[in-house]
């Protein structure tokens, strides 16, 4: 924090000559000559000139130490005459002074000393100023308790002075800087929400004033923690709103909207908006090439303030790495340039690193090292290093990987930042480990984890245990490695669940992606035979399949109502599954491998102490001990591999293989699961495919039967080749789709076709996974009829997420809309596409509103989101005759076109209300293949965003079918709804077989009746 030369001048009116003789007086009547009143006038001057050097914007080392001989000369002369309330002054400016010049031990003594005269002197309305300071040197020394313990009293003082004097000197100004100071602290130690409440009482003060440029500033510090709580919609908002705030009063500011236009680039990288992260990203770019070459200049001091505030740390300690965005305050010459312009090349080299873009993304981050070096930032050293690191490390390149790791390490290890040793010596561990050297991975792993645990860093912890997982089940140690995989999903879901789970810099130096955790856990249950277990893996890798697309959004609450049986009850959504048990045997690993971490926590806390204490200031005491410490840190690396050889742990680890198979957790979920099934009285199975790399597994789960699993030896290439086959035979309606459709069958069928027989299914529940999202269950053919002929389907996004008890009652009436006429672009992200009315469709909502009475049809213009989404919730049924764009990607990408060109996203669904719908009819979309990384999430996240909303269930066609055939689809579908007795998925049999086997054969071929499936609680 630093105060402007307005205050300080204040300061020094308080400590005017007549109150300084005042408190001199004795000394003066022992020498009553003008010389001593010159002598302590020449001192105020003295004082004067100092912080008229010191107190100011762009402030260099030079000036600092010219200031400081001013302020010695000046404490000189007032403790020569005991002026006291001077001495104090002078003592608070040398305090300053060295704290800016970051050595921090002298800027507390000389901090501490003017408290106490202040104190003693009763100076209330000065005391406020060392306290304030006292707590930065805290903040800076990294206890940012004792920061708080300082900054609290000071903000009362400050607060008090306010209340008994409102019109008196500024206080709001000093309150404002305060109550962000502390906001700072609690951000820097993960506390968000407390942070949240001062930076908003903050932001309360300066709006009242008008200060639309300390406004910003604080708007974009709020946009950070709401980031780092996982709200990117509020992130986002805020940060707009800073913007908008400049634009009004400073749009000269340009330092202030590069930081946040990277703050904004990085909640886009989150959301994995790639292209949107790269368009603010650059955005910020072209303002730092332009402030570095003198193009643009800022307006005055006011500003220069404002860039150093908005990027957010001290230059010289600070306590944040860069790659993401920073709160708190700034320092030193041209620090908000060159911390800046490196923040836009590590955000912009992180973004094509994502990508895969591994050239581009080490030249961006070469270029960040060098700014770093150049101005000797050691923090910022350490990040561009580990970002180089692991770019090595994903070309393969091991030995730079490690060369560039450790020299971050080092520079972490100078700094004390902890959080980021951790992370380093996780990334070395992945370096050993890729060149198959395990015992010095899973060494560094256990150190890595202790860190982890000791700095609360959760989401780094899960990494690493997942990884001590990889190791192990290379070693082939399964028991073990799944104990330590299930550690690391357990703490993914906390972390989820808490609303902290945000992909940031930290989480993004992992190269593996959080849902590898889930597949590799129920991989290995599978192979050791323990079915049950893995049910519940892949219920939960569903719910993180879908989190992972939609984006965690931590502030919503699920506006879902499912009806039991009895009318009028209702039950929430389940978006926060339990966590996976662990067996007795995997229970006492854990607690004995936390026994082992909390000596290395206790360790490694001393060993930060030490580590804080200038190495100039240490006794040799203290250097012994660290020395000692850094030796025992290390010893640490053995201490795994004593642990899993461990007699105890041999025998833990024999019982668990002795008892694999026999599954007698209790799953309380699982259990749940099997009388909802049970309840349905419809014979339905569930079936859970997880596709791997060299196999598919089959896990399913009926009424009165354990879970079993069918292994099928087809390789995940293979199975999607076919996959991309069938669905290059099925859009075409004269092509043969049988040859694909029976592969298909053969390998997700035929293994249990005995399963199914002895279970008597009649339903097939089918969350599929993977690119099977693009295949209907349906159109599967054995050789002599299509699926639809034997079984009821019935697609899921997970059994957590779907309640299947519930049996709504028979829907009467629908909102029938549709897109008849007319041509509309539609711009969506970068690209345009074009849509025509639909000749078919009018005609389709005009059968559904003849077949179910009470319905409403609207058409074209009067088919807009205005009109249309208010009224959809007064319906049973919502039926869509409209294109709709279901697009790999972003939620933004995928779309609904209303009848008057407007469109509505994935991510818009999320805000429509439809509590009492049954049903969502979306009669004309599309879904490709386009892309290798394709998986179908888009499909999962449709079924998810309307379901959140509160519809029971969605229809949706997988491809765009011909007008005439989705029109005789309907009408078969809806005079089975309107017979009765029959479900929605049941309706829909009906209504396929009736195309499937009808006399008008245009409709026998699958394109025409296969293309719809249903999503959600269909039974």
């Amino acid at each position: 924090m630093q105060f402007s030369p307005i205050l300080a001048t204040l300061l020094l009116a308080v400590t005017s000559p007549a109150l300084v003789l005042y408190h001199s007086q004795l000394i003066l009547a022992q020498a009553p000559t003008p010389t001593a009143e010159e002598r302590l006038t020449e001192a105020i001057m003295l004082n004067n000139q100092g912080e008229g050097i010191v107190y100011k914007d762009l402030v260099g080392l030079a000036d600092l130490q010219a200031g400081l001989e001013l302020f010695q000369q000046s404490l000189a002369i007032f403790k020569q005459y005991g002026a006291k309330a001077g001495e104090a002054n002078s003592l608070v400016n040398i305090g300053y002074v060295y704290l800016r010049k970051g050595e921090y031990p002298k800027a507390l003594d000389f901090l501490q000393s003017a408290l106490d005269i202040r104190r003693k002197l009763r100076d209330k309305e000065n005391e406020w100023i060392p306290l304030s300071y006292i707590a930065e040197v805290y903040l800076n020394l990294g206890d940012y308790q004792k920061a708080i313990d300082f900054y609290q009293p000071a903000l009362k003082v400050l607060q008090e002075l306010k209340a008994a004097n409102p019109q008196g000197y500024n206080y709001t100004t000093s309150e404002t800087i305060l109550l962000a100071d502390i906001g700072s602290v609690y951000f820097r130690t993960g506390k968000y929400s407390p942070a949240l409440e001062f930076y908003q009482q903050s932001l309360t003060i300066q709006k009242a004033k008008g200060d639309k440029s300390g406004t910003a500033q604080t708007l974009n510090n709020i946009g950070v923690v709401y980031l780092n709580l996982g709200n990117y919609a509020q992130a986002l908002d805020s940060y707009q709103q800073g913007l908008k705030n400049l634009q009004e009063c400073c749009s000269t500011f340009y330092g202030t909207q590069a930081a946040i236009f990277n703050n904004i680039s990085g909640a886009y990288f989150s959301l994995g908006q790639y292209q949107k992260s790269l368009e603010f990203a650059e955005k910020s770019t072209n303002i730092y090439k332009k402030l570095g070459t003198g193009e643009y200049k800022s307006t005055d001091e006011q500003a220069i303030k404002l860039l150093y505030n908005a990027l957010g740390q001290n230059a010289q300690a600070l306590q944040q790495v860069t790659n993401r965005a920073n709160v708190g305050d700034a320092f030193g010459k041209d620090s908000f340039q060159f911390q800046g312009a490196a923040l836009n090349l590590n955000n912009i080299g992180q973004i094509y690193f994502s990508l895969g873009k591994y050239d581009e993304a080490l030249k961006l981050y070469q270029q960040a090292l060098e700014i770093y070096k150049q101005n000797n930032y050691k923090l910022g050293l350490a990040v561009a290093l580990n970002n180089i690191g692991r770019v090595y490390q994903n070309l393969g390149n091991y030995n730079q990987a490690l060369e560039y790791n450790q020299q971050a390490l080092a520079n972490y290890r100078e700094v004390g930042d902890r959080t980021g040793e951790g992370v380093t010596i996780s990334n070395l561990g992945q370096v050993y480990q890729k060149q198959n050297q395990y015992d010095q991975a899973l060494g560094l792993y256990q150190q890595a984890v202790a860190i982890h645990r000791e700095v609360e860093d959760k989401i780094s912890e899960a990494a690493t245990l997942k990884f001590l997982g990889d190791v192990l089940a290379a070693q082939n140690q399964p028991p073990l490695a799944i104990a330590f995989y299930k550690q690391s999903v357990n703490l993914t879901e906390t972390i989820r669940q808490s609303l902290r789970g945000v992909p940031t810099d930290v989480q993004k130096s992992y190269t593996e992606t959080v849902s590898e955790r889930y597949r590799r856990l129920a991989d290995l249950l599978l192979q050791q035979n323990r079915p049950a277990e893995a049910q519940q893996v892949l219920d939960l890798l569903k719910i993180q399949e879908v989190s992972d697309y939609i984006g965690n959004r931590g502030a919503s609450t699920p506006k879902v109502t499912n009806r039991n049986t009895q009318r009028g009850s209702t039950a929430t959504l389940a978006v926060t599954p339990e966590k996976l048990p662990l067996k007795p045997q995997e229970e006492q690993i854990s607690q004995k491998y936390s026994a082992i971490q909390d000596k290395a926590i206790a360790l490694g806390k001393e060993l930060t102490t030490l580590r804080k204490i200038p190495p100039q200031t240490r006794t040799a005491t203290q250097e012994k001990r660290l020395a000692e410490l850094v030796k025992l840190e290390q010893s640490t690396n053995a201490e795994f591999n004593k642990f899993i050889k461990s007699p105890s742990v041999v025998a833990l680890v024999q019982q668990l293989s002795a008892t694999s198979g026999q599954e007698n957790l209790n799953l309380r979920q699982l259990n749940s699961l099997r009388d909802n099934l049970r309840q349905l009285n419809q014979k339905a199975v569930l079936l859970y495919p997880l596709v791997l790399d060299d196999r598919l597994e089959l896990v399913i789960v009926s009424a009165d039967a354990p879970p079993i699993h069918r292994t099928v030896p087809v390789k995940a290439a293979e199975l999607n080749q076919t996959i991309n086959e069938f669905r290059e035979a099925i859009l075409v309606p004269y092509k043969n789709s049988k040859t694909p459709a029976n592969k298909l069958y053969n390998w997700l069928i035929k293994p249990i076709e005995n399963d199914l027989k002895q279970a008597e299914a009649k339903t097939i529940i089918y969350a599929p996974d993977g690119k099977l999202r693009y295949v209907p269950l349906a159109a599967l053919y054995d050789g002599q009829n299509w699926l639809v002929q034997k079984f009821v389907i019935n697609n899921i996004t997970s059994a957590s997420l779907t309640k299947l008890v519930n049996q709504p009652p028979t829907p009467s009436n629908a909102l029938a809309a549709a897109f008849t006429k007319g041509e509309y672009t539609v711009a969506v992200g970068q690209r345009q596409e074009m849509f025509s009315g639909l000749e078919f469709a009018k005609a389709e909502v005009e059968n559904v509103a003849k077949i179910l009475p009470g319905s409403k049809v609207i058409l074209d213009k009067d088919f807009n989101p205005n009109a249309t989404i208010p009224q959809m919730n007064d319906y049973k049924i919502v039926h869509l005759a409209t294109h709709g764009k279901l697009v790999n990607g972003s939620p933004e990408d995928s779309f609904i076109v209303f009848g008057d060109g407007e469109h509505a996203t994935l991510r818009d669904i999320e805000n429509w209300s439809l509590s009492n719908v049954d049903l969502v009819v979306l009669s004309a979309c599309q879904t490709g293949l386009g892309e290798k990384s394709a998986n179908g999430q888009e499909i999962l996240g449709l079924g998810y965003q309307i379901q959140l909303a509160g519809a029971k269930a969605t229809m949706a066609s997988l491809w765009a079918v011909s007008d005439g055939g989705t029109q005789a689809l309907m009408n078969e579908f809806y005079a089975a709804l309107k017979a009765g007795k029959v479900t929605k998925s049941e309706a829909l049999q009906k209504a396929q077989i009736a195309l499937l086997t009808g006399k008008n054969s245009e409709f026998n071929h699958p394109y025409y009746w296969s293309a719809f499936i249903l999503i959600g609680n269909g039974l």
